[in-house]
């Protein structure tokens, strides 16, 4: 099976992977069968000539996430995502009925893998969380042997050995730092959890090796979601746009996704160690409506993130910032 078309089948195989019944009713119904034609078409783009900071990010850094929740929560419809473990605390605050995740690393692709199988395989957030501990390592392994194709199979055990550690010691930090914060999260919040467990089990979640400066999968997911009739609700970003300058390409994939009126874009943007601007010691979180991101992207001028995020507004939160639509053009000076 070619690459492009594994992980189009693996959702629908990992039903038969000896799946327990859910924590709760949920209103989701199966993907429907025309949007799994639709994005079964969207292709990966090239791996890439190297990796960020030479690094597979297998989970995020980023750990104030919670100052968005007001912002993300309820909002329903499509969350696109950048990146790993935030997506699906995210989606659960959205309660989000349809997840895109795309990262240029093949390796983080795999982990979304990982994560699929353990949401359809963990009844509850206990059991998910104890999926990714020592103990369980075996059974994870033997989850991992049901994968349909030989070569996705190799590739997501690879991933497992990099990631199980790192994703359990992160579990673990996320449910403490939420409950510390009295924020609800999918991974100790049962009614969040069933929320994205269930996305799970209705094949809403997929992922691709996509390049968001890239010509295919971006531009791919822009054409699925449009014969869809779907707009996107939420576009979490992480700090990616760190990593490169905004080509014409990158701002057409960005500007042309179909962003709804009520729109989310939440990014992050690392800041020196020194800094005293931040929410979590490391990152500036920043909200925009989606909308006025396209706004910015539709301008030449727009080189880079820098620029949006030079205009940004503070909210009474730390490290908790607002970004608007670009200014208007300045006047054109008469001619004497």
């Amino acid at each position: 099976m070619k690459l492009t078309n594994w992980i189009f089948a693996l959702a629908p195989a990992l039903l038969t992977c000896g799946v327990v019944a859910p924590a709760q009713a949920a209103d989701l119904a199966m993907l429907p069968e025309n949007w799994r034609i639709e994005l079964a078409k969207v292709g990966v783009d090239p791996p890439p000539k190297e990796l960020a900071a030479n690094a597979h990010f297998v989970r995020s850094d980023e750990s104030a996430h919670w100052v968005a929740y007001d912002s993300l929560k309820d909002l329903g419809g499509v969350l696109v995502g950048v990146g790993t473990d935030p997506n699906y605390f995210i989606a659960g605050w959205m309660k989000a009925d349809l997840v895109l995740l795309v990262d240029f690393d093949q390796v983080v692709a795999d982990v979304h893998t990982l994560y699929i199988l353990a949401l359809k395989n963990a009844v509850d957030a206990d059991a998910f969380v104890a999926l990714w501990s020592p103990k369980s390592s075996a059974k994870f392994t033997d989850l991992i042997a049901t994968l349909p194709d030989a070569a996705a199979k190799k590739r997501t055990l690879y991933a497992f050995k990099l990631a199980r550690h790192p994703i359990y010691d992160r579990l673990l930090t996320l449910r403490k730092a939420y409950k510390e914060h009295k924020t609800p999260m999918a991974f100790s919040d049962p009614a969040q959890y069933a929320h994205i467990r269930d996305l799970a089990l209705k094949n809403r979640i997929w992922a691709w090796r996509g390049d968001l400066t890239g010509s295919v999968t971006m531009m791919g997911l822009q054409a699925a979601l449009k014969v869809m009739g779907r707009e996107v609700s939420a576009f979490y970003i992480t700090n990616a746009e760190a990593y490169f300058d905004y080509t014409p390409q990158a701002r057409k994939n960005l500007r042309d996704l179909p962003y709804g009126e009520k729109s989310v874009i939440l990014r992050t943007q690392g800041v020196p160690s020194k800094a005293d601007d931040t929410a979590d010691g490391h990152y500036r979180y920043l909200v925009q409506n989606g909308r006025d991101f396209a706004a910015w992207m539709a301008l030449k001028r727009t080189t880079s993130a820098k620029v949006l995020c030079w205009v940004r507004k503070a909210t009474k939160t730390q490290g908790f910032y607002t970004l608007t639509a670009p200014p208007p053009p300045a006047p054109k000076k008469k001619a004497k």
